[in-house]
């Protein structure tokens, strides 16, 4: 398809980008044209396919971000008479048409004679029924890895081999999917090891950073093609136009490739050289390591953005199941397709239409149920978090006490508790109100009026939930709120001294009698819209303990969002934690690692827990395990947490009594 040491292929990606808007499509693909690229590429889907039929009925209820980038995708959706129009226009420029299909109805819109290559996107590299029915429509492939872990790109290899048998040319891209990625966890130097496991196919690269200068180095390190996304302008609404390149930045990007590959071509070059020579050092950082790592952020995205096997009929018990009895939907909430591929495929019990697959229904598990009686954090109490809607099964685990974490949808329209429970209730605010986030340090009067109705609409739950529940009497149930002071960009126009002050004369504005209101630290990148904000205050201690002094404050102390602070800063972790103990009156307990990997389980990430502990021995504060989708599987990921640490604990009480 092409030649791998002489040329780059450039990939114009509009996607969503043209806001719904055919007039601007089209002045994207005569700008891509301009520019010389050599394919123009869209996202095609069909709504009914790729959302779960429920989630559909009411979208509503869904988790913020799965309703955001759905009505994102709603209003920006064009119908397949549409997009014909524009491959033709496309072609009328003389430039290729590639096409993301995100169903097996868009797949077959690729048919077309004005389509010439298919990409499959991060969020389908498991989809082994979207592959393999793209792989029989005969034209050149393209896949990326973004979402994937070592493992599924394995199995993907596995698969592209016993399927290909057509011979279509392939690309696999190394890619991140976070919208923008940071530097560091983009990893250039893993496409070298994607070029010794594919050695028969095409490496590409397929960016999401802000500016370009990592997909320069994505040469030296053996990409030959070049995919990123295209606007008209950065500012504009939507989940891209932020991580896109300008026409100025692509004509950069084109032609200081082909400085590079010119170069590469005819000698070679140390690293070191390469990057001194052609200005690339400010962006050393996204080389990383030969490693396949998954940020958090690409994680979270995966599950809005991923899919999950449903069955297309009921089936009764004895059935073997096959890949054409099955839907690929959104949210991603069951097994994968590869997932599905590893398992026996006879239901050992009756499954009906549209529930999504899970390993009980071939495999029979043991009933045995996590003791947490066993579990013993001495001097702490320990809790779990759960919606308004899911609650119970965690209380019912007989933890000490409950955060609720609410969602917007769930203050204008709560769920009325019926029972008394004789478990301390805690309140974690929602992060948006109305689709938007909050933010208490704003001087937008539009953001601020909305983060006051969400403060009013709390109120009054508080006031009708906090009976039903144990809470300190003096100071009301506990709630905890992030305190804004976040943007898109690094460099913004209200000063940090400034943002403060916005937040001290607004918390001042919400504080109640009702309760006890806390502030989270939080981490340099939230996991916001996938690692889209930098996080400009509530990130160092020092600002922290003032801000708590002035207002006469505390705080709910976050490991992981500490952890992530001292990384970034500088700091470390244990002082980070001595400076700011005085302030500490509730505990979110995860792991973390590097600048951006939020919420892992304990154990996986770069905390010391066991110092942590001794550290905070003599505090009296209670916590909750707070690990990214923790809440799955009954609460899978808490539990996990919870045996970690009583391991930990129990070390520390050995080495005491020796």
């Amino acid at each position: 398809m092409m030649n791998k040491n002489n040329q780059i292929i450039f990939i114009s990606e509009i996607g969503i980008n043209h806001n719904g808007s055919i007039k601007t499509a089209k002045k994207l693909i005569s700008q891509s044209k301009k520019l010389n690229c050599d394919y123009v590429k869209f996202q095609v889907r069909n709504l009914k396919k790729i959302y779960h039929p429920n989630f559909l009925k009411n979208p509503s209820n869904a988790e913020h971000a799965n309703q955001y980038i759905y009505n994102e995708i709603k209003k920006t959706n064009l119908n397949q008479k549409k997009y014909l129009n524009l491959f033709k226009f496309s072609k009328r420029k003389k430039i290729k048409v590639m096409v993301t299909p995100f169903d097996l109805k868009s797949l077959n819109i690729c048919k077309s004679k004005y389509v010439d290559a298919i990409k499959i996107g991060s969020p389908d590299f498991d989809n082994i029924q979207l592959i393999i029915n793209a792989i029989k429509l005969k034209k050149p492939l393209f896949l990326s890895t973004g979402m994937a872990e070592e493992k599924d790109i394995d199995a993907i290899k596995k698969i592209l081999k016993k399927h290909n048998i057509f011979k279509v040319p392939i690309v696999i891209f190394h890619c991140v999917s976070s919208y923008p990625p940071n530097e560091d966890e983009i990893n250039l130097k893993y496409i070298k090891i994607l070029d010794n496991k594919f050695s028969n196919y095409t490496i590409g690269y397929s960016g999401h950073e802000r500016g370009y200068l990592p997909s320069l180095i994505s040469i030296y390190f053996g990409a030959r093609v070049i995919e990123r996304h295209l606007t008209l302008d950065k500012n504009s609404k939507g989940p891209d136009h932020n991580s896109s390149l300008t026409s100025n930045e692509f004509r950069k990007l084109i032609a200081n490739s082909k400085l590079i590959i010119n170069q590469l071509s005819h000698k070679k070059t140390s690293q070191e050289k390469f990057l001194k020579q052609f200005k690339l050092s400010s962006a050393k950082k996204s080389i990383g390591e030969s490693i396949k790592a998954v940020s958090l952020n690409s994680k979270f995205n995966k599950k809005v953005l991923g899919k999950s096997a449903i069955y297309k009929k009921n089936y009764k018990k004895n059935k073997i199941i096959k890949i054409d009895d099955l839907k690929f939907v959104s949210p991603a909430k069951g097994l994968s397709g590869l997932e599905f591929n590893k398992i026996n495929k006879k239901l050992i019990k009756n499954v009906n239409k549209n529930e999504y697959l899970s390993k009980k229904d071939f495999i029979r598990f043991s009933n045995r149920k996590f003791d947490t009686n066993k579990i013993i954090i001495p001097n702490k109490k320990w809790g779990l978090i759960g919606r308004l809607g899911d609650y119970e099964q965690f209380i019912d685990e007989k933890a000490d006490l409950i955060e609720i974490h609410l969602t917007w949808r769930e203050l204008i329209n709560p769920r009325i508790i019926r029972k008394n429970y004789n478990t301390e209730l805690i309140i974690h605010a929602p992060e948006y109100f109305n689709d938007q986030l909050i933010d208490f340090t704003s001087e937008n009067k539009k953001i601020l009026n909305n983060s006051f109705e969400m403060m009013e609409n709390l109120n009054i739950l508080v006031e009708k939930i906090k009976n039903n529940f144990t809470y300190d009497y003096k100071k009301g149930p506990k709630v905890v709120l992030h305190p804004g002071g976040h943007s898109e960009r690094s460099n913004f126009n209200i000063s940090k001294i400034n943002r403060y002050k916005n937040l001290f004369k607004n918390i001042k504005k919400i504080k109640s009698k009702n309760y006890n209101l806390l502030l989270e630290n939080m981490p340099p990148y939230p996991w916001y819209y996938g690692g889209k904000f930098y996080q400009h205050i509530f990130t160092d201690t020092k600002e922290i303990k003032k801000f708590c002094k002035e207002s006469q404050m505390n705080i709910c102390y976050d490991t992981s969002h500490a952890k992530l602070s001292s990384n970034v800063l500088g700091k470390n972790f244990t002082n980070f934690t001595k400076d700011i103990i005085q302030n500490i009156e509730y505990l979110h307990i995860s792991d973390a690692a590097k600048a951006y990997q939020e919420g892992l389980q304990i154990g996986d990430g770069e905390i010391d827990f066991k110092n942590f502990f001794n550290l905070i021995k003599n505090l009296n504060v209670n916590f909750v395990p707070e690990i990214w989708n923790g809440h799955l599987d009954n609460g899978k990921g808490f539990k996990t947490a919870l045996q970690n640490l009583h391991k930990i604990m129990r070390k520390i009480s050995v080495k005491k009594s020796c």
